[in-house]
């Protein structure tokens, strides 16, 4: 799948790295049956045993360019947190509209119970 993302990622030139299209060619192909779990299973396992591992080049590089990232910090972290808070009007925005459809009253109403037994 990696491969297929390197073309699209050549072909297609909006900036998303090949690595991500192989993983949503890999989900798509999953979902759709086309790849069976099972072929997966051992590798995913393998690399979910050793995620923590997996991570310690990444911690490596912050702390080695740390000084660079504190320069930066205003232009990093105004994008992040002005996302987080427009992400999150939307989702209530959309929470809100689908909760006022018929379809999904019972839904609200399994929610407000759950809550009023918690209390």
């Amino acid at each position: 799948m990696l491969y297929f993302g390197e073309l699209i990622a050549h072909y297609v030139p909006i900036g998303i790295p090949s690595s991500i299209w192989g993983l949503l060619l890999l989900f798509t192909c999953l979902m759709l049956r086309i790849v069976k779990v099972e072929w997966v299973m051992f590798s995913s396992r393998l690399l979910i045993r050793y995620m923590a591992l997996l991570f310690v080049p990444v911690s490596v590089g912050i702390v080695k360019y740390s000084g660079l990232l504190m320069d930066q910090m205003k232009e990093l972290l105004v994008p992040n947190i002005v996302s987080t808070c427009v992400t999150l009007v939307v989702i209530g925005i959309l929470s809100d509209y689908l909760f006022s459809l018929k379809s999904f009253t019972h839904l609200k109403h399994k929610i407000m119970k759950k809550r009023a037994k918690e209390e």
